[in-house]
């Protein structure tokens, strides 16, 4: 079975989110299970090849948008996979030598165009290599399906969606004389390119990836179960985000799954690896303790990115203050936090920065948020929505409790602290006031557990650092419920 496995980012060459993480830790593990598999990705301006045996793969000529462009071709190993590069200065050099373009007149527009020059080219290379299963991730890519269907390409299709949020929607008057345009315009796969929102008018690539799939799966069951209903704003849940028709038809035909994401974890948990980090966990809350007047409060932290997803929940307002706010007026409770994203989330960690037991770190500090994953007592996350989540297996990994919001794959990787081999603290509710009044309550029952309750406390770090999630059991779902079922 020979998969050619294409993604936007990779670690450690580029990697911008989740994706890149798992295109980087997932294949060579299918890799030690007996796929034959390889990765292609783009070379983008920031692509990092120090320290790997970079080959030239010559160059090819591809037309795109009625015009020739050349690709240049590079390829190399990762833990024994074979990974093919695919670049060009206009699209992924100089300006667009990120892995991800912020368009802000079109939203989506230039990486609709990068990609799908990327499509075309991986067109090239699947004609090539000829694999069994071409396997996608997110968006991005879902031209690929579409021209692979136009031109009877015969491999199985399989896609990963990481997160449902970015779909690639842009208006079908915005790509009138592109390549892709044929796809719109094809009698049957065009109306699967067309986004389900008929008065928008646009084009929904996401959706057709989801169509053209033979199999599809997303990052963790309980977000499969999320993807397949209506957004709903009275109880801050998002949904399929306008796709979830699209996504219910899949699953209720068994093409869709979800797989939890694994984790790479540093070294095997024993009591002895425990004792270790509980004596690292002192040192480092004594060093961000200096930052407070009262040291030896109950230290809450948060790392992550100050964007709505993650950050929206701590500065929605309720009895006149964001819920930031009230949780820094509960007594004995220190907060530090390392976060930087969009302009009026950074305002309000400025508004609230001179509060004596608020530190926060607005920008990417990677050595302040190690000390706050490893040095607070509890971890908050409080997402609107998160697809897997790593941050709280990082947490988990350093002895610190998460406090999550319950969903998507936070319901699957942390476990209640009432419950039979809890490991963290988690919240929800049935609307908007409620949600945000069970977060402040979860911090408030969080901090008494750490204070009333040493003993258990301690047994509910040891349970999450013993906790493991691990790509190889990820990887053979992948086999025996992507790959296989597709073969047969």
């Amino acid at each position: 079975m020979k998969v050619l496995y294409i993604a936007a980012e990779c670690k450690p060459f580029a990697k911008a989110g989740g994706v890149g993480d798992v295109t980087g830790e997932l294949p060579p593990v299918l890799k030690q299970l007996g796929i034959d598999i390889e990765i292609v990705t783009p070379l983008f301006g920031c692509s990092r090849l120090d320290g790997f045996a970079v080959k030239d793969g010559g160059e090819f000529e591809v037309s795109f948008n009625g015009q020739s462009a050349m690709v240049d071709v590079r390829t190399t190993e990762l833990h024994g996979v074979p990974v093919t590069f695919l670049g060009n200065e206009t699209y992924f050099g100089g300006d667009h030598s990120t892995v991800y373009v912020n368009s802000e007149k079109i939203p989506f527009y230039d990486d609709a165009m990068r990609f799908s020059f990327f499509s075309e080219a991986c067109l090239r290379v699947i004609a090539e290599k000829q694999p069994d299963i071409v396997h996608i991730n997110d968006w991005v890519l879902g031209y690929l399906f579409g021209r692979m269907a136009m031109q009877q390409f015969t491999q199985k299709r399989v896609l990963t969606i990481h997160n449902i949020g970015y779909q690639g929607n842009m208006s079908q008057a915005d790509i009138q004389g592109w390549t892709i345009e044929e796809i719109l315009h094809h009698d049957t796969i065009g109306p699967l390119f067309v986004d389900p929102h008929p008065t928008w008018n646009s084009i929904n690539p996401l959706r057709l990836a989801l169509e053209l799939a033979d199999r599809a799966n997303t990052v963790s069951p309980t977000y499969k179960e999320e993807m397949t209903l209506p957004e709903d704003p009275t109880r801050f849940f998002e949904g399929g985000k306008g796709l979830h028709e699209t996504t219910k038809k899949l699953s209720d035909e068994g093409r869709m799954i979800g797989i939890l994401n694994g984790f790479e974890y540093k070294s095997e948990p024993t009591d002895e690896t425990f004792a270790s980090t509980l004596e690292i966990k002192k040192e480092n809350k004594a060093a961000l303790g200096r930052e407070f007047p009262n040291p030896d409060n109950f230290l809450l932290g948060f790392v992550g990115r100050a964007v709505e997803q993650k950050f929206r929940l701590l500065t929605e307002e309720i009895d006149g203050k964001c819920v930031l706010e009230h949780i820094l007026e509960i007594d004995g409770v220190n907060v530090a936090m390392v976060a930087s994203g969009l302009p009026e989330y950074e305002a309000v960690l400025h508004r609230l920065q001179d509060r004596p037991n608020f530190s926060p770190t607005v920008a990417f500090d990677r050595e302040k948020a190690g000390q706050i994953n490893l040095g607070s007592d509890v971890f908050l996350m409080p997402s609107l929505f998160e697809p897997c989540g790593i941050t709280q297996l990082e947490s988990m990994n350093c002895a610190t409790p998460p406090l999550v919001r319950w969903t998507g794959g936070l319901v699957d990787t942390v476990v209640p602290h009432t419950s039979a081999g809890g490991t963290g603290f988690g919240f929800d509710g049935e609307s908007n006031t409620e949600v945000l009044r069970n977060l402040i309550s979860c911090v408030h029952e969080a901090m008494n557990f750490y204070a009333d309750e040493p003993n258990k406390f301690e047994a509910l770090q040891k349970r999450g650092f013993f906790s493991r999630f691990l790509w190889s059991s990820a990887a053979k779902r992948y086999i025996e419920e992507l790959y296989e079922p597709v073969m047969d």
